[in-house]
């Protein structure tokens, strides 16, 4: 990875690589933050803590993308969806494992829960989730 990438995003992906999915918590009121930040968007405090993410959550929302965009094109129709985390941040991330005549349907099953899983796409590792069953 570059050198040239800020602290904070440098540790998540680092942390990724090692298994592990970090955010981050704030030592003033509780919130967490994912992907990770250094402000608390909640009160505000700069006083912030890497948190080890618990890896569940809800899907709230989900599309199929049939025309992903460069430099994605060669992952196929792509799924994402809105998750929102156990711990509370909610935010926008692949679903992958879904069959392919189960994704026109799903948006009648949400909410539904999900879990992350580390891929290794292009040379870096990325978390997605999957639906639990």
């Amino acid at each position: 990875m570059s050198n040239t990438v800020e602290p904070v995003v440098r540790k998540w992906y680092d942390a990724l690589e090692e298994g592990k999915i970090l955010g981050m918590r704030c030592k003033k009121c509780g919130s967490y933050e994912f992907p990770p930040v250094p402000l608390c968007n909640s009160c505000g405090c700069m006083d912030m803590e890497w948190a080890e993410m618990k890896g569940v959550g809800t899907l709230i929302s989900c599309e199929v993308d049939n025309m992903p965009i460069w430099p994605y094109e060669s992952f196929g129709p792509v799924m994402a969806g809105y998750v929102q985390l156990e711990e509370g941040p909610a935010f926008i991330t692949w679903i992958v494992g879904v069959a392919d005549e189960d994704r026109d349907s799903m948006p009648e099953q949400l909410p539904l829960d999900v879990e992350f899983e580390i891929q290794q796409r292009d040379g870096f590792k990325y978390p997605v989730v999957h639906i639990l069953k």
